[in-house]
């Protein structure tokens, strides 16, 4: 063998390794690409499903607090009461917002109207040790604040009795005039806290008025 076909045959032998070495490579970054990929959408998905059962909760804390409008109208009309009995403001003040207070004691759910500040700071939903969301004057023993704070404003329908003309009533007003209050706009509102630090918020209204 010549000296310069040992030097072809060397050559090829260093060309192949070479080329070994690239593909290899290649290689490498297409699969750290496709696993980056796959963990990407992994925590997308695990993300979407945490952020949509915590929607889930507040969309449920919302319509329990417009079921409670519900039962104590109903339970009004069952007592022979005017429909409105604790469902507004008893200091006169004509003030609208309310958190829905259950008694885990006895079941009974009731409205307090006190004033509820900025920060929401009254109107904290608590998770008891049994996985109940509740709200009360006081955190219950053994519970633990949770993310959510619910607030219901209950406005006044107010419908003038000559023109039929229907109002809604906010702030601390109320029917006035030749007006008749005939029901309540209620918003139940839902705050909660996402794990990134933002704030959002759910709203459900629903009208309830005094007919039987």
């Amino acid at each position: 063998m010549s000296i310069f076909t040992a030097f072809l045959a060397k050559s090829s032998t260093i060309d192949r390794r070479g080329q070994s070495f690239i593909e290899a490579m290649v290689a490498i970054t297409i699969i750290v690409t496709s696993v980056a990929s796959a963990l990407t959408l992994v925590q997308s998905s695990v993300t979407a499903t945490h952020n949509g059962g915590i929607q889930v909760v507040a969309a449920n804390l919302a319509r329990e607090g417009l079921e409670v409008v519900r039962a104590a109208r109903d339970t009004n009309w069952l007592k022979g009461n005017s429909f409105q009995v604790g469902l507004v403001d008893p200091g006169g003040t004509n003030r609208k917002d309310a958190r829905p207070i259950l008694n885990l004691a006895t079941g009974d759910w009731t409205l307090s109207f006190t004033v509820i500040p900025p920060d929401l700071s009254n109107a904290v939903v608590y998770d008891t040790t049994d996985g109940l969301y509740v709200q009360a004057d006081a955190q219950p023993s053994g519970a633990a604040s949770s993310p959510y704070t619910r607030v219901l404003t209950l406005n006044h329908l107010c419908r003038d009795g000559s023109t039929g003309v229907e109002r809604i009533v906010g702030g601390v007003l109320t029917c006035s005039g030749t007006e008749t209050l005939v029901g309540l706009s209620v918003d139940s509102k839902v705050r909660w806290r996402q794990p990134g630090g933002t704030y959002r918020q759910l709203t459900v209204t629903e009208r309830f008025y005094d007919w039987r």
